[in-house]
């Protein structure tokens, strides 16, 4: 799977300041729904796993896009990008780093560590939130967020076209820790720590929600 990275070297953003980025670009470059998920036309939002995701790594503002359709976009119309706005401050970009690579996605046979970096993992939305809550056990509550999190590897998977065949079966194993996030100026619970699974996923993509605005990033370690 083609995937691509564009760093902005020179530039220091706030983790709040990420959502600004993607509403920036997504507004300069708003025939593409690729960037911010909306039809054109009706405004209404696409349901999809984000191709293309906004993010801060290793203190780097940066952008990742991943299959050969996003990545073409995303050649096109970035390294075009001669400046920013955020907040009304116009920021010049001077470094743009552009990564291209092929990387491997799917189900294994091995089992790898990840760690989330950056933003938490959100994994609860409404009704898992107050089964989470309800969860006295910790025990109990470690099994929910590795069913939470198979169901994010393979929701990513089928809108990315890889399908699992009946005997592949995810396995998840994680160790986190309660974290506050905020996510559209609202405090939330997130999730921080690492996490294994036998399923390969690229360094730097999302799960979870609110991908698109970098939460949920993973880098591999083993």
């Amino acid at each position: 799977m083609k995937k691509a990275i564009l760093y902005f070297n020179n530039i220091k953003l706030n983790p709040s300041q990420i959502q600004k980025l993607r509403g920036y670009v997504g507004n300069v470059f708003a025939e593409h729904d690729l960037i911010h998920n909306h039809d054109s036309d009706s405004g209404k939002s696409i349901y999809r796993y984000p191709l293309i995701q906004f993010k801060i790594i290793d203190h780097t503002p940066c952008i990742v896009a991943l299959t050969e359709k996003a990545v073409q976009v995303f050649s096109k119309i970035f390294m075009s990008l001669d400046e920013i706005v955020i907040e009304g401050k116009v920021i010049p970009v001077f470094e743009k780093d552009l990564k291209v690579e092929s990387t491997e996605f799917g189900f294994s046979d091995e089992m790898f560590m990840y760690e989330f970096v950056g933003a938490p993992w959100m994994s609860l939305n409404q009704n898992n939130f107050k089964r989470f809550i309800a969860l006295k056990n910790e025990r109990e509550r470690k099994k929910l967020l590795n069913r939470i999190l198979v169901g994010n590897i393979l929701s990513m998977s089928k809108y990315l076209g890889v399908h699992l065949e009946k005997e592949q079966i995810i396995q998840t194993d994680t160790q986190l820790k309660q974290t506050k996030a905020i996510l559209k100026g609202k405090q939330m619970m997130g999730f921080k720590g690492i996490f294994k699974a036998n399923f390969m996923i690229p360094n730097y993509l999302g799960l979870g929600k609110s991908v698109s605005r970098g939460f949920g990033t993973i880098r591999r370690l083993i």
